[in-house]
C-alpha cells in the first residue's frame, strides 16, 4: 500500500514549526521584558513627582537592568545622578555604546511610544538625544514626529526650526513642515519668512486651521487689521478647537484698532457660543479699560478669572487696570516679568516695567524692557498699543536700547 504523500515526514515544515516556535518565544519574551521595564519606569515617575529621588533612582535602574535599551529611563537616571552630584555614575549609564546610527533609531522609536504613551517630555529628551547621537539618520526615522515635537520646544524656538530643518528633506507631511517653521519664525521675530512658510503651508492645506490662525497673529502683529480679521475669521467659521482663541484674537484686533465697539460685540460672541471661554470677559475687560469703564472692567476680569483656570496669563490684564486705577505697587503682583504669549504678548515685562516707574525702580524698569525686546521683539509695538496712554512712560526706554515705537502706538493716533 502506498501511503498518502502528506503521511511522509517533512522536514521544511518540521524546521518551520520550530522557528515560529523560536519566534513566539522570543516574542513573549520581549513583551515580559518591555512590560517590566514600562512598569519600573511608571513607578520612578511617580517617585520622581512625589520628591523621593533616590527611590526614583533605584526604580530607573532597575528599568534598565531590565531593558537596556529603555532610553528614557536611562535619561532620567542620567538626570538625577548628575544632579546628586554622582558624575561617574551618570557617565557610565549612558556609555551605551554601539552604532550611533542604530542608537538614534532606537532613540527615535521609543521617542514615538513615549508621545503615544502622553510623557512629552520624554519624548522630547530622546529626540534630542537621538539628533545628538546622529543627526540625519535620527531625522530621516520619523521626520513627522520630530516636526510634530519640535512644537512642543515652548521658548526654545532656535532648537525647534533646526529640528524641522534636519527633518525637512525627509518630510511627508509637508504641510505640517511649513507650518511649524512659519510658527516658529514668527516667535523669532523672522516676519518675511515666516510669511511665505505659512503662505506655503495653506497652499498645501487650505482646509486645516492652525496655518490660518497663525497667519492672522502675523498680520495682528504688523497692525495689518483687514488681513488678520479674514485670517482669523476662516478659522472662526469652521468646526476646529481654535475657533474661540480665533474668536478673541478678532475681538483684541479690533481694540488695537480703537473699534471697540465691535471688539466687545466680538467678545459678545464667544462668550455665547461658548460661555465656558472665560478668556472672553479677560478681553471684554480690556476693552472696557480703554473705553474708561474701569468698574466694569474690574467685575468681568474678576469673573473671567474665576471662571477660567488658566489665571496666570489672565493676571496680567487686572494689573493693566491697577496700572490704569494708579496702584503700581498691587499692579506688581500681576505682572511676573516672565515671557508673553500672542493672548498677553509681552504685558508680563512691558506691564511691570512700567509699575516699577512709577515705584520709581527705573533701573529694574530698563532691564525688563531690554529683556522684552531681545526675548519678544515682534510682540513688543502691539503691547504698547495694547497698553494705549498707559504705555507712553515706556517710549523713551525703549528708544534706549534701539527699539523705535511705530506711530499708532502707545496711545498715539489710537481711538480711546
Amino acid at each position: 500500500m502506498i501511503r498518502p504523500a502528506s503521511s511522509f515526514p517533512n522536514a521544511f515544515a518540521e524546521e518551520e514549526r520550530e522557528f515560529d516556535r523560536i519566534a513566539v518565544r522570543d516574542w513573549r519574551e520581549e513583551i515580559r521584558r518591555s512590560t517590566q521595564s514600562h512598569y519600573y519606569h511608571q513607578i520612578g515617575l511617580a517617585l520622581e513627582a512625589s520628591g523621593d529621588r533616590c527611590a526614583a533612582v533605584k526604580a530607573f535602574e532597575l528599568a534598565v537592568a531590565v531593558d537596556p535599551g529603555r532610553y528614557a529611563s536611562v535619561l532620567r537616571l542620567n538626570r538625577l545622578l548628575r544632579e546628586a552630584g554622582d558624575l561617574e555614575r551618570a557617565r557610565s549609564v549612558l556609555a551605551h555604546g554601539g552604532d550611533p546610527d542604530a542608537v538614534a533609531r532606537a532613540l527615535v522609536d521609543e521617542a514615538e511610544a513615549a508621545r503615544n504613551g502622553g510623557m512629552s517630555d520624554d519624548a522630547l529628551a530622546l529626540v534630542a538625544h537621538a539628533l545628538a547621537a546622529s543627526p540625519h539618520t535620527a531625522a530621516a526615522r520619523l521626520p513627522d514626529l520630530i516636526i510634530e515635537l519640535a512644537g512642543q520646544l515652548r521658548d526654545r524656538h532656535d532648537e525647534a526650526l533646526r529640528w524641522c530643518n534636519l527633518a525637512a528633506p525627509y518630510a511627508r507631511d509637508r504641510y505640517g513642515l511649513h507650518h511649524q517653521r512659519g510658527f516658529s519664525l514668527l516667535l523669532l521675530n523672522r516676519q518675511d519668512e515666516a510669511r511665505r512658510e505659512l503662505a506655503a503651508a495653506i497652499i498645501l492645506a487650505p482646509d486645516r486651521m492652525p496655518s490660518w490662525y497663525v497667519l492672522g497673529q502675523y498680520h495682528r502683529l504688523r497692525f495689518e487689521t483687514e488681513a488678520a480679521l479674514a485670517a482669523y475669521r476662516r478659522v472662526w467659521e469652521s468646526g476646529h478647537d481654535l475657533r474661540w482663541w480665533a474668536g478673541l484674537m478678532i475681538a483684541q484686533t479690533l481694540l488695537l484698532d480703537g473699534r471697540l465697539r465691535e471688539a466687545m460685540a466680538a467678545c459678545d460672541a464667544v462668550r455665547m457660543k461658548n460661555p465656558d471661554m472665560g478668556w472672553a470677559l479677560m478681553i471684554r475687560g480690556l476693552v472696557q479699560i480703554r473705553a474708561g469703564d474701569l468698574g466694569a472692567a474690574a467685575r468681568a476680569f474678576d469673573r473671567g478669572r474665576l471662571e477660567d483656570p488658566d489665571t496666570a496669563r489672565g493676571r496680567v490684564f487686572r494689573g493693566m487696570l491697577r496700572l490704569a486705577w494708579n496702584r503700581p505697587q498691587a499692579a506688581l503682583e500681576d505682572f511676573n516679568g516672565e515671557r508673553g504669549d500672542f493672548a498677553c504678548l509681552a504685558l508680563p515685562r512691558l506691564g511691570r516695567a512700567r509699575a516699577l516707574l512709577e515705584l520709581d525702580a527705573a533701573e529694574e524698569a530698563r532691564r525688563l524692557v531690554g529683556a522684552a525686546v531681545k526675548d519678544e521683539a515682534q510682540w513688543v509695538a502691539a503691547t504698547l498699543r495694547l497698553l494705549g496712554p498707559l504705555g507712553q512712560a515706556l517710549v523713551p526706554l525703549l528708544a534706549a536700547v534701539g527699539f523705535d515705537a511705530p506711530p499708532g502706538v502707545a496711545g498715539v493716533g489710537v481711538p480711546t
